[in-house]
């Protein structure tokens, strides 16, 4: 049974998967641009993705943009992220330099969560763990395969090493070649959330796993991703066509 974790006046865990944002731009103008446009747009929560950040390993120009960006939000959640190359994402970081942009960004608080890539150095990545948490930010472990999407067995095994790391919520997102991998996630994730009180988010990516993306509230994803401009993965809807969609699924399960 999932325990909602409580961020500002957000509760994760509970209810409509809520709907992130990401940020992407590559300039501190940019990034608050699209940061006005998430705001106006009414999204649950917004993902500093700094990885696209130009400035990332100036600590102070990081500090500069997220306090732009609490400014901009307000009340609205602001998660920090840095999406490896090896993961997908728009940067190849040493581990000290990945920890120390962490370290910075939730000192700063400024950011209210942190999403952390915690397979690979398992031990390291444990430490910042709880470095992170003890600076009073909510961790998000994740771990993306932009290849491949494997067995529900292998999946949920991932999501217990997942575990392990000590983070608050625990995050998937697999490339499905078919229907039989979208089954894998969802299985594994509904598997998880029966021994597990962790909040999780689960994804298939790409236009065949666009179903992941919007029944988070039947297999037990409690964050969702939509788009206001570019996206940060493929397969995500633009926010209001996906708000549509949350909410008709959400009614036709009260119905039922």
């Amino acid at each position: 049974m999932t325990k909602p974790i409580q961020i500002k006046n957000l509760t994760i865990g509970s209810g409509i998967p809520k709907i992130c944002v990401p940020l992407t731009g590559t300039t501190r103008e940019k990034i608050c641009q699209e940061a006005e446009a998430a705001k106006k747009a009414a999204a649950d929560l917004v993902e500093w993705r700094a990885d696209f950040f130009q400035g990332l390993l100036d600590l102070d120009a990081c500090q500069n943009v997220l306090e732009a960006l609490a400014e901009i939000l307000g009340e609205t959640p602001l998660l920090f992220t840095i999406r490896t190359s090896e993961e997908g994402g728009n940067i190849s970081i040493s581990l000290e330099n990945y920890a120390t942009c962490y370290i910075n960004a939730a000192k700063s608080k400024k950011a209210d969560l942190v999403d952390v890539e915690v397979m690979g150095n398992t031990e390291e990545k444990k430490k910042l763990v709880a470095e992170l948490q003890k600076e009073g930010v909510k961790v998000i472990a994740s771990s993306h395969d932009f290849d491949k999407t494997d067995s529900k067995e292998v999946l949920l095994n991932r999501f217990r090493e997942m575990e392990k790391s000590g983070a608050d919520i625990l995050k998937m997102a697999v490339m499905p070649k078919g229907f039989e991998d979208v089954a894998a996630i969802m299985e594994a994730t509904n598997a998880m959330r029966q021994e597990c009180e962790k909040p999780l988010v689960s994804m298939a990516m790409g236009s065949i796993g666009s179903i992941t993306r919007i029944s988070g509230e039947n297999f037990g994803s409690s964050i969702t991703f939509g788009t206001v401009g570019t996206a940060s993965a493929p397969g995500q809807f633009p926010i209001g066509e996906l708000r549509s969609l949350l909410d008709a699924l959400h009614k036709k399960n009260e119905e039922d």
